[in-house]
């Protein structure tokens, strides 16, 4: 193998170290003076007792030999120019002392000299000695005959080989079949290129083992000429250098991954060394600060004004210039903006650290990564904290965070602010929190933060005090936090004000309350108004009818019998009406008919009400003075005007007067009522519309419910006026109704033709399971010429007889054994023989729900109980009108 022509810094660092520690031949490097820097095993070994002087320098071993002035020419020779004469020998001592003669090579290595020396007069011992050196080092020697194309090798090289070794050597075709097919062509290309070449050829290829794997061999070769320089033989060593390769492989394959891996993340790797322009980057830090296409900066300096932002060079640079210059060995990092061509700038972190392994050389490697993803995210983070922030104060929420001991809490500004406390640096101790929770509450509180009970996530409510004594309801919601083992931690949670929800709740509960009591009210009235109607409708009713019967100059005495029974009776049905009244306002369902109502002949009608009990307590009612037309509900309006004249007259002196009077005004028209009765105290008046509060003159034995004035305040408003009442004490007193004036006064009626009644005819069917009101029904309806009657006690019997009578009126009670009335209606409306009757609601339900309720489910009209004779036998004509006669009306007359 010929060494000395070789080219260390030609092969690998690693591999050539091996083979200089590995070569059976004998290595000495010395410097340009000669002395000996390194010498590898077998010089040492072979050199012996003369190894300290070798370790010096070589001239002085070249003396040993009797051409010792000629040979310490050739080493002189040798270290100036770095060449030898061919074949150059010397003589130096072995190990036994004996003369050991080397043939002499040299290379130059820059300033260094290379000696490969071997020995040129050797003997069987020194044969044996060298196979066993080239064996423990694991080379293997072979010689390539070119005559015959068949390759010898020594015994190592067979093993490593694999294949059994034969005395005539292995046919290269053979040989060459274990070589991998991708690295045969190089081979060859080589081979070719080494018959020319006087130096050696290393050649590196892999050859199959005989489990199949591939093993890697390092061929060094040299040819061998025959005496006219003809090539006869390639002859050589090889190195198994499996163990290197794989190592550069795995090295290569981790520099991919890791270039590969900084690709992915954006990362640029760089090195650099202080005072030269040896600068290196990957691909990304091209990428990273905008300079595909171009080369790196040659220098910090130069890199900091071309690539960083303006606003933050002289920041980096001064950063980079302490990190230069601290000895402190700490690594070093920075964050800045990169500028790019569009404008546009990335957040960069730098990273570097110093090489320490040269240290006669400032060299610096890193890493640069782009944050600004990050920065946004962050920035996005922050400002979205800050929404959140803004958004808890802007709603009230107060944050606070707890260890899972109820022990130190943090808080916001807001928690101290919903106890009404100012903020401070420190939340309140777990002794004060609780000191401000109400003590109805505070067990809620402590077992919200029990975790052996309390869930994940919690919601409650509690009160707490405030320094001025009131309390607070706060609404507390949380949830545990836990660290990576699930274990929990912390809880964290809001609070918030809820006092204002609270008080609505409580409010919105009184009145759901107030609502319920209301129904259960009007269904109670409505109850005992049926129950009360239906035997008041018996006795008005027979009372009225013996009235009728009697002759009052011939029977004075029960005639003023029955007019007491008759006045206590429709007592007792005003105050039932009033209270039915007073709960229809009560509960808004009073229905108002609005319409133009003229004043006079309202009045007119209200006074024939009123008329009997003014001469009795012989008062005089004066009403000249009344005129105009208002908005009102006429039915209400007489309601009013009976209640006001009633008491005008009740409450007054003997002989006293009363007088009624109306004036137009332009906010509407006022209507007076004014006595001259006993009058009312500051303190009476302040009670006046109080419901069933008489003032103390229930006393004095004056008939009244003590609600008629409260029913007219709110049927007065209901009907969008006012109602105002003054008094004195002695003088008597004046109640104003002031009422919405109606557009204009009705036009005269024309003329119309007179006309007398003749007979009339029809038939009813009564349904009502009461035998004492369908009997007066009956007497009624019999008082009328040419009607009759018949009557069934239940719905099913009514329906039964309304289809096999067909009767022009059907008059119903609400309340039948069987069903209610209206089953009866729908029943009736189901069936094409009576689905056109007219069917009437008679009922002692009477109040105005049961009213509407009855006409919306298809009653053609609703009559209450007790019945009142004339509207009762009124409807009747309406329903049943008598034949006319008609006369013309005089001329000039108006009817």
């Amino acid at each position: 193998m010929n060494d000395a022509d070789a080219t260390p810094a030609a092969l690998p660092p690693a591999l050539l170290t091996a083979w200089l520690a590995q070569s059976h031949d004998l290595l000495v490097l010395t410097d340009e003076r000669g002395s000996i820097v390194w010498a590898n095993r077998q010089f040492a070994e072979r050199a012996g007792a003369t190894a300290s002087n070798l370790l010096t320098s070589l001239l002085p071993a070249a003396g040993v030999a009797p051409s010792a002035e000629t040979q310490r020419a050739a080493v002189l020779h040798a270290l100036q120019t770095g060449s030898l004469a061919p074949d150059t020998e010397l003589c130096l001592r072995d190990a036994d002392g004996a003369a050991l003669w080397l043939r002499a090579r040299v290379a130059r290595v820059d300033a260094r000299t290379l000696w490969t020396f071997q020995p040129s007069r050797t003997t069987g011992a020194d044969n044996a000695r060298l196979e066993l050196a080239l064996e423990l080092a694991g080379i293997v020697t072979w010689r390539h005959d070119l005559a015959t194309d068949r390759v010898r090798l020594n015994e190592h090289g067979y093993a490593v080989l694999e294949v059994a070794p034969r005395a005539e050597g292995l046919a290269l075709a053979e040989l060459r079949a274990l070589i991998h097919p991708d690295d045969l062509p190089r081979l060859r290309r080589l081979t070719e290129l080494a018959r020319v070449s006087e130096l050696p050829t290393d050649i590196q290829a892999r050859h199959r083992r005989a489990d199949g794997r591939w093993r890697d061999l390092l061929t060094r070769s040299v040819v061998e000429r025959n005496a006219r320089g003809e090539p006869i033989a390639f002859v050589g060593v090889a190195l198994d250098v499996s163990e290197q390769s794989e190592q550069s492989r795995r090295a290569v394959a981790l520099g991919q991954r890791l270039e590969a891996a900084a690709k992915a993340a954006r990362m640029g790797i760089w090195t650099t060394t202080a005072g030269t322009d040896q600068t290196e980057w990957n691909t990304q830090m091209f990428e990273l600060f905008d300079m595909v296409g171009e080369a790196p900066p040659a220098s910090i300096g130069e890199w900091v004004r071309r690539c960083i932002h303006q606003d933050d060079a002289e920041r980096v640079h001064r950063a980079l210039y302490a990190f230069h210059t601290d000895t402190s060995g700490k690594p070093f990092e920075i964050e800045f903006r990169a500028r790019r061509r569009d404008g546009s700038v990335r957040w960069i972190v730098l990273r570097a650290d110093a090489d320490h392994g040269e240290p006669d050389r400032q060299r610096y490697f890193g890493v640069a990564l782009d944050v600004t993803a990050h920065r946004e995210a962050v920035a996005a983070l922050h400002q979205a904290s800050e929404r959140a922030a803004l958004i808890t104060r802007s709603a009230g929420l107060g944050t606070w965070e707890t260890g899972m001991d109820f022990g130190a809490a943090v808080w916001d500004e807001q928690m101290f602010r919903l106890r009404g406390l100012a903020p401070r640096q420190s939340a309140l101790s777990r002794e004060e929190r609780l000191a401000l929770v109400h003590p109805d509450d505070a067990r809620r509180v402590l077992d919200s933060h029990d975790e052996s009970s309390a869930p994940r996530t919690n919601a409650y409510e509690f009160r707490v005090r405030w320094p001025d004594g009131s309390y607070h309801w706060l609404a507390s919601r949380s949830a545990v936090v836990c660290n990576p083992d699930g274990r929990p931690v912390r809880r964290v949670g809001v609070n918030w004000d809820v006092t204002e929800a609270k008080n609505a709740d409580a409010a919105r509960q009184k009145t759901q309350l107030a609502e319920r009591e209301s129904r259960a009210k009007s269904e109670f009235l409505s109850r005992m108004s049926h129950e009360l109607r239906t035997p008041l409708n018996a006795v008005l009713g027979f009372t009225q009818l013996l009235q009728s019967e009697v002759d009052p100059a011939r029977s004075h005495g029960p005639s003023v019998k029955l007019g007491h029974i008759r006045a206590a009776g429709e007592h007792l049905l005003a105050l039932i009406n009033d209270a039915l009244d007073l709960s229809s306002m009560e509960a808004g369902t009073l229905r108002l008919e609005i319409q133009d109502v003229d004043l006079a002949s309202t009045l007119a009608q209200t006074l024939p009400l009123v008329g009997g009990l003014a001469p009795q307590l012989r008062v005089g009612v004066n009403t000249d003075g009344v005129g105009g037309r208002v908005r009102a509900d006429p039915v209400r309006l007489r309601q009013v005007l009976i209640n006001l004249l009633s008491n005008a007259i009740k409450y007054n002196r003997l002989h006293g007067e009363v007088t009624v009077d109306a004036v137009a005004r332009p906010d509407g028209t006022l209507v007076r009522v004014s006595d001259t009765g006993r009058g009312l105290s500051a303190e009476q008046l302040g009670h006046l519309f109080e419901p069933f509060n008489r003032l103390g003159i229930e006393r004095e034995g004056i008939p009244g419910s003590g609600i008629g004035l409260t029913v007219a305040k709110a049927l007065v408003e209901g009907m969008g006026g006012r109602i105002a009442v003054s008094s004195e004490l002695g003088r008597g007193t004046v109640v104003e109704l002031s009422l919405p004036t109606a557009e204009a006064a009705a036009q005269p009626r024309q003329a119309v033709d007179t006309a007398r009644p003749g007979a009339r005819s029809g038939q009813l069917l009564y349904i009502e399971d009461n035998s004492v009101n369908v009997l007066l029904v009956e007497e009624l309806v019999k008082s009328l010429s040419g009607l009759q009657i018949a009557s069934e006690g239940t719905g099913a019997a009514g329906v039964a007889r309304a289809l096999s009578l067909r009767p022009d009126v059907i008059l119903v009670d609400m309340q039948l054994p069987d069903f209610d009335g209206f089953e009866v209606l729908r029943r009736l409306r189901a069936r094409p023989e009576t689905s056109a009757i007219p069917c009437i609601a008679l009922s002692a339900n009477a109040m105005p729900e049961d009213i509407a309720r009855g006409l919306a489910g298809g009653f053609d009209d609703y009559w209450t109980k007790p019945i009142k004779f004339r509207p009762f036998l009124e409807s009747l004509e309406r329903l049943f009108p008598a034949e006319v006669v008609r006369r013309p009306a005089p001329p000039g007359r108006a009817a």
